[in-house]
């Protein structure tokens, strides 16, 4: 799995798309201390390769978002000051690999603080754990 295609779109493109939700939400977890100032929300699947979701950005801060090239499955993302007096929300594709969708994947996204790293995100694919306790 790679992902690639990382897709800014607007409300309206956003709103337009079928995002089918996780059968199981994704697992979450960090390292490090990323900076709060920027959430991520993971929606679900577009098709069967590709996750929509949306970065909220604090009142005072906007994130800048980019592949990592040098770091497989890593999307960067940079939190830097702006003048917005309003939080800001952005919708965003990112496509995660043929039938993705059926394979067990995860995403990171390096969290940085203007241009500094602060920690990092997780996002991994829920399991079904089956109970046969009752077979």
């Amino acid at each position: 799995m790679a992902i690639s295609k990382l897709t800014s779109l607007t409300y309206d493109q956003y709103r337009a798309l079928t995002i089918t939700p996780f059968q199981i939400t994704p697992g979450k977890s960090q390292t490090g201390t990323p900076d709060p100032n920027a959430q991520i929300n993971l929606a679900g699947w577009v098709g069967t390769d590709t996750i929509a979701f949306t970065v909220s950005d604090n009142a005072g801060t906007q994130a800048g978002l980019n592949i990592d090239t040098g770091t497989p499955n890593t999307i960067d993302l940079n939190v830097t000051p702006n003048i917005n007096p309003a939080a800001i929300l952005t919708y965003w594709t990112i496509n995660m690999g043929e039938n993705a969708i059926n394979s067990q994947w995860q995403i990171s996204f390096d969290v940085a603080a203007s241009g500094r790293g602060t920690g990092t995100w997780v996002f991994t694919k829920g399991k079904v754990i089956e109970d046969d306790s009752y077979r």
